[in-house]
């Protein structure tokens, strides 16, 4: 049940929980929240006992009691220094960059090596995604020009610019110096129980590939339960390597 103290939480219902699950159990330490978007896992976490800092490109809907903002774009440079951060939360923000792999960079950058970085997007390769694209051929809802100034008034930081599957935003984490060490979701889509048909059959197919094939294609994580049986998020846990700056 959401916390009425709390400002709006911008991501969907579950990721925050599995998020300040996680982190429950981790020494506290400094910890970089962008986009903090209202501040509601800012506050979270705070109470929780970390330091808390909060970024956003657009730093006038925060609302968080007790925590103040700084204004960055993650497709420039964020305002800190490197290496200043034990742990960043990157929620429901690489499908909003236009350059997502300096997006990642940057977090990289700012990040402690051994630094903790948790990172959540749509999970355009669940089933029901994959599904809807064989029938319209995208990953996300076209935006008509009227739709853009209507809705995200003429803000292309609001509409999902880079809808990136698991194999892409892996393939950035490790290029940025980070290693994948867990994956989640928000929660079970009801809906997707009538899709289990469709899930075993892609699973049945994957087995017959040989070992080496499965594993050149990722089938393993692509067809794993957080990913192809997943809930409308997925959920990241990263290291950045030791030796990586």
């Amino acid at each position: 049940m959401a916390d009425s103290r709390l400002p709006l939480a911008l991501a969907r219902d579950g990721v925050h929980e599995k998020v300040a699950g996680h982190l429950e159990g981790q020494p506290r330490g400094k910890l970089l929240d962008v986009p903090t978007g209202a501040g509601a896992l800012a506050m979270r976490l705070k109470e929780m006992g970390f330091e808390v800092s909060c970024c956003d490109i657009n730093a006038e809907r925060f609302a968080a009691s007790g925590l103040t903002v700084d204004k960055g774009n993650l497709n420039d440079r964020l305002p800190y220094g490197e290496g200043i951060f034990d742990y960043v939360c990157f929620l429901e923000a690489i499908e909003h960059t236009e350059n997502p792999y300096n997006a990642v960079r940057e977090i990289s950058r700012v990040l402690k090596p051994g630094g903790t970085l948790v990172l959540t997007t749509p999970n355009y390769l669940n089933i029901e995604r994959r599904l809807k694209f064989l029938v319209t051929g995208f990953f996300t809802k076209p935006v008509s020009q009227s739709r853009f100034r209507d809705r995200f008034g003429s803000e292309v930081y609001d509409m999902h610019l880079s809808p990136l599957g698991y194999t892409l935003i892996r393939f950035i984490l490790e290029h940025a110096g980070f290693t994948i060490t867990g994956m989640t979701y928000d929660r079970k889509k009801r809906k997707q129980v009538f899709l289990k048909p469709f899930v075993w059959l892609i699973r049945l197919y994957g087995h017959l590939w040989s070992d080496a094939k499965r594993k050149e294609y990722w089938l393993d994580e692509t067809s794993g339960p957080s990913v192809l049986d997943g809930g409308n998020t997925l959920i990241i846990f990263a290291k950045k390597d030791g030796n990586h700056k």
